[in-house]
């Protein structure tokens, strides 16, 4: 079984002070602090303790990365990580690191045409998945419309929309609306890889955590374009919610570039916008519990 280096904060010690102090007796490597930064935080729970894994990226570091304690190492690709077998504790942390850092929505269009142009031009900004929020069409209309989406585009297709249009459609992500998260009772229902839901209440995000979704959407956190009126949860309720729960936690509704770093401050990656694109992943943070530092390495 494989593990991602790393190890017990000790009593007085910074959690970015025992990362680097991990990764040198571990590794061999000093990181460079600046290019390290939080990926995702997981709390889990055993039988006789809690732990909460910080977990960070390192795309950063002096020194070659060998066994330094004598354990077997392997460089691993991250689309390959899959194949390897890890304790549960780490799903979350997989989860994180094969997500995309850029999603698009495509909202609304009046036509299937303009939905096929308006994610033309999302791909060409760098968007890395494409969500297809479609309500307005028939379920028939949606599934064609995601197969034409995969096909002329190639891309990485997540619809938004039921179990049975995805498995209709053949896309590998299904994110549901709450109601639809409320409703389900088996997550094997669906045949794809990826299963989120949209969530905005901590009800919502107990569902998703017991039926094991790889990430959920949490809003809105701003007040939007499309509902001005309605007043956002705000990055306090955000952080605290998102935080509670062993998942990653995208931060949606009124969502922009200057995000980013709030978003990293309250444990987040990056945020997702609709027509726009960009993620923010939050997690789980629990009371009382022993405290790890891992990491992910990105060598650029």
């Amino acid at each position: 079984m494989w593990e991602f280096p790393g190890g017990k904060v000790e009593s007085g010690e910074s959690v970015r002070d025992a990362l680097a102090r991990e990764l040198e007796e571990e590794l061999g490597i000093r990181i460079d602090q600046a290019s390290t930064r939080p990926l995702i935080q997981v709390p889990y729970h055993y039988l006789d303790k809690s732990v909460l894994l910080d977990v960070f990226k390192v795309s950063g570091f002096s020194g070659v990365p060998h066994g330094a304690e004598g354990q077997p190492l392997e460089w691993a690709d991250i689309t390959d990580l899959d194949s390897y077998d890890f304790p549960a504790a780490n799903t979350p942390i997989v989860n994180a690191l094969l997500l995309p850092e850029k999603i698009a929505i495509t909202g609304t269009a009046e036509s299937n045409a303009q939905y096929i142009e308006k994610s033309s031009r999302a791909l060409n900004k760098g968007a890395q998945w494409l969500m297809l929020r479609a309500h307005g069409l028939e379920s028939a209309e949606r599934v064609e419309l995601a197969r034409t989406l995969m096909d002329r585009e190639g891309a990485d297709l997540c619809l938004n929309g039921s179990v049975e249009e995805a498995n209709l459609a053949g896309v590998d992500a299904l994110h549901l609306t709450s109601s639809k998260l409320m409703e389900m009772q088996d997550r094997s229902v669906f045949k794809g890889r990826w299963l989120s839901a949209s969530c905005h209440n901590e009800e919502q995000l107990q569902k998703a955590v017991a039926l094991g979704l790889d990430f959920v959407t949490l809003s809105p956190v701003n007040p939007t374009a499309t509902h001005p009126d309605q007043e956002g949860i705000g990055w306090d309720v955000f952080s605290q919610l998102a935080n509670a729960y062993p998942l990653p936690v995208y931060a949606l509704g009124g969502m922009t570039a200057e995000n980013l770093e709030t978003c990293w401050e309250r444990g987040g990656q990056e945020s997702v916008q609709s027509g726009s694109f960009g993620n923010i992943r939050s997690s789980c943070r629990a009371p009382h519990q022993v405290r790890q530092a891992v990491f992910s390495v990105s060598v650029v």
